[in-house]
């Protein structure tokens, strides 16, 4: 993706980079509001909660002390402790004593203020010796079944305090016929004058009544609250249903967390906000509120940042089309430029509308065209016409076919006159002639440059006679392959001028080629006094053309001539390398493509080295 992004025009790339950093700005930006509004709410309505919480804390704990201070007050009558403090009473009947006078006046009062709806008072054997009940229970268990239960222990473990338990059908031993769920409240009685346990009571409260009288307004079908007694068992459940006894993350709140506060849980794939507090009487109270019915309004906050997003990007995007346009247009009209201006139109030229940076670059643009554009009227044009007029004049001033005849006619009068050394020299310069000349064609075989080289080093040699040896190691198998003509004689003669003669006592040039690959290999070497490395550079540097080339040396001439038009013919898939040392000899390697000849014509050359 990266790499087609780079691909795109500088118009695209900008609006992509754009709409990619409104996007991501404006979805953080959303996001950012939508988690603080969040947050917030969250925050207060866990204080709200909290509140909540505190009331029916609050209510329950009333509950608690006005039906315990109703048991005292009950249990302390003298009528009861005196019943209670009897040794007999007629078995298996409740003592009727007990329904009139101050008892019944207590006890009907206690029913009225609605402080709980089940009343059982025992003594030390049978049944209840007063019961009364305003929900139509009925049916009283005896004091030894109570005196075997779990509950009983945990009482009198309590020395007269009073115990909260949930009435369920595995703890109830009280009631035979309950009509509604109650929450139990039991109780040792004590004999006021020496505190010995006398007797047992037992309360009952209606879950209905605490819901309907402590708890009312504060639960619903979307928010629940459970009441737990000091071991985790759930006294009192209402609203919404979220608590499971069986899940551990219930053991792990009520060890871990604080004495209240709130936390986000998630209860059968539903987030619930749980605010929590922790009586006084040692009973946990639990408030749940589904957190989808606190965060509903949010909704339309992500419609509306959704929509806003959209909108902004459906109206930036012609915005930023109009805006690119309007920048990358100068670069457009500059690129068009120099696309005619590779294609040779030299005489571009954009117009500058603007002084930022793309006016400053079209500035340094039409100035570099126009150097150019000078520099090609002033080297390269002026370059070819002199070249054209030493070319004219070279041909007006020599005459090949002239040159030929009258090289002929001295031979012919040397041969008359017996001069057969003569004669030699004047047939291999004459054909030395004709294949420089090659018809004026740049590319000959190497069949007939390594024919040249062996005519030009054999009048080299008649001329310094004992002085050069030379030997030509060119395969045939290289015959047919093509090359520069006279590529190889210029450091040949070079290697005979500053090598040869310069050494006393003559010297050796081997001249030698190969194929390797795709390449031939041609080397030069001489057993010559060698060059210093100024020397050398000197002669292969390619110097400025001037208007005087009277002072130039002939061999270095030659040799830079060369170095040009293995430039210009080959690029850069020719090698030339230099290895000289002074009082050692020289070395010149060259390496050009190899390239077969395919007829006469220099047009089967390929268009690359033509």
């Amino acid at each position: 993706m990266l790499r087609a992004y780079l691909k795109l025009s500088l118009k695209y790339k900008i609006i992509i980079l754009f709409t990619l950093l409104m996007t991501i700005f404006s979805v953080a930006l959303g996001y950012y509001a939508i988690q603080t509004s969040r947050t917030q709410i969250v925050s207060k309505v866990s204080s709200t909660n909290l509140g909540v919480v505190r009331v029916a804390e609050n209510n329950m704990q009333l509950m608690q002390r006005a039906v315990s201070n109703w048991v005292t007050v009950f249990a302390m009558d003298p009528f009861i402790q005196k019943t209670l403090q009897q040794d007999e009473r007629p078995s298996g009947s409740l003592d009727p004593l007990l329904y009139t006078g101050s008892t019944a006046t207590l006890m009907n009062q206690m029913l009225l203020t609605g402080n709980f709806d089940y009343v059982a008072l025992y003594g030390k054997d049978g049944p209840p010796l007063f019961q009364v009940a305003t929900d139509d229970s009925s049916g009283s268990g005896t004091i030894q079944e109570i005196a075997a239960s779990r509950i009983y222990d945990e009482t009198a473990a309590l020395r007269g305090s009073p115990l909260w338990f949930p009435l369920t059908e595995e703890n109830n031993v009280f009631i035979r016929n309950n009509r509604k769920d109650k929450i139990g409240m039991t109780r040792i009685v004590r004999n006021v004058n020496n505190g010995s346990a006398i007797g047992f009571i037992f309360a009952g409260v209606n879950r209905e009544t605490i819901m309907g009288q402590y708890l009312a307004n504060l639960y619903d079908k979307d928010h629940g609250i459970v009441i737990l007694d000091s071991t985790g068992t759930p006294l009192l459940e209402a609203g919404k249903s979220f608590y499971q006894a069986d899940r551990s993350e219930w053991a792990e709140l009520r060890s871990t967390v604080p004495e209240s506060g709130s936390r986000v849980v998630k209860l059968n794939g539903e987030n619930l906000l749980l605010t929590y507090s922790k009586g006084e009487n040692g009973w946990d109270y639990l408030y749940a509120v589904p957190l989808g019915t606190l965060t509903k309004e949010l909704n339309s906050i992500k419609l509306f940042v959704a929509l806003l997003i959209g909108g902004w990007l459906l109206m930036s995007i012609p915005v930023m089309l109009l805006l690119t346009s309007f920048l990358t247009a100068p670069i457009k009209n500059l690129l068009l430029s120099m696309r005619r201006f590779q294609n040779g139109q030299f005489d571009e030229k954009v117009e500058i509308k603007y002084g930022d940076e793309i006016g400053y670059l079209s500035q340094g643009y039409n100035n570099m065209v126009a150097n150019i554009k000078a520099l090609v009227d002033d080297v390269y044009v002026l370059r070819l016409r002199e070249q054209e007029a030493e070319l004219k004049a070279l041909q007006a001033q020599i005459n090949p076919h002239f040159l030929y005849n009258m090289l002929d006619t001295i031979f012919w009068e040397a041969e008359a006159a017996g001069q057969e050394r003569i004669s030699e020299m004047i047939i291999n310069l004459s054909r030395l002639f004709r294949l420089s000349l090659n018809r004026g064609k740049s590319f000959t075989s190497v069949s007939k440059e390594r024919e040249l080289l062996g005519l030009y080093l054999s009048l080299q040699k008649m001329r310094f006679r004992d002085v050069l040896d030379y030997r030509i190691d060119i395969p045939a198998e290289l015959d047919d392959y093509v090359m520069l003509k006279l590529l190889l004689q210029p450091f040949v003669e070079n290697a005979i001028v500053h090598g040869i003669e310069r050494k006393r006592g003559g010297g050796f040039v081997r001249v030698s080629g190969v194929r390797e690959g795709d390449c031939l290999r041609f080397i030069i070497e001489d057993t010559g006094s060698g060059m210093e490395p100024e020397e050398m550079a000197k002669l292969t540097e390619i110097p400025r053309e001037s208007d005087v080339n009277v002072a130039r040396e002939t061999g270095g001439y030659a040799v830079r001539n060369v170095i040009e038009r293995l430039k210009h013919y080959y690029k850069d898939g020719y090698r030339l390398r230099y290895d000289s040392e002074p009082g050692k000899g020289t070395k010149v390697e060259i390496v050009i493509p190899a390239i077969l000849q395919n007829g006469e014509s220099e047009e089967n050359v390929p268009t690359a080295y033509r």
